[in-house]
């Protein structure tokens, strides 16, 4: 089964994935919690990756052909937004290693979140995750950039649960990297 989002197909060579979206046990619990889109477990190689499939596409705005706004005003835009995503892409990767941590502990959320998953992972098994965009634009320094900011906010919690792998990559990138992404 194919899983397209955000212009982005993954097609995992087996059923060893869910999806959060779709677990009554992360909907019993979500109100404060965000969840990443895809959860695949590559069982020959003991990995959960655990995947963000974002369509940002470029890092234009409408605004800047609008002589009616300041570059310093467009600048300042597109900070805010840099400084969403990086957040947006941080609470989520923080939220998801919690649920699974949870279900690595035998809690009573964990063990409902663990009946919607095809695998069982344990305290051996590594994690990565991937941070996966559409991104149109031929200039990749600005999701380089959002790597970098990421990753730094992310160290102290990888540090944590022994997560070594964790990226921001555009699709094409992700797609040579990996089979089942397209």
């Amino acid at each position: 089964m194919k899983i397209k989002e955000s212009e982005i197909m993954l097609e995992f060579p087996d059923e060893n994935y869910f999806r959060l979206c779709d677990c009554d046990g992360y909907k019993t619990i979500q109100n404060n919690l965000a969840e990443m889109d895809v959860c695949w477990y590559d069982q020959s190689n003991d990995i959960l990756y655990i995947i963000e499939l974002k369509n940002w596409e470029n890092n234009s705005l409408l605004e800047e052909g609008n002589p009616n706004y300041a570059p310093e005003q467009i600048e300042k835009t597109k900070q805010r937004i840099s400084d969403y995503r990086i957040g947006n892409l941080l609470k989520k990767s923080v939220d998801t290693t919690c649920m699974f941590m949870s279900i690595l502990l035998g809690k009573e959320s964990g063990n409902k979140i663990q009946q919607c998953s095809p695998f069982t992972i344990s305290t051996a098994t590594s994690i990565k995750l991937l941070s996966i965009v559409n991104w149109t634009d031929p200039d990749s320094v600005y999701i380089s950039m959002i790597n970098t900011a990421y990753k730094s906010k992310f160290k102290p919690y990888a540090a944590l649960f022994g997560i070594k792998s964790y990226l921001v990559l555009p699709k094409d990138e992700a797609s040579k990297r990996f089979a089942w992404i397209s």
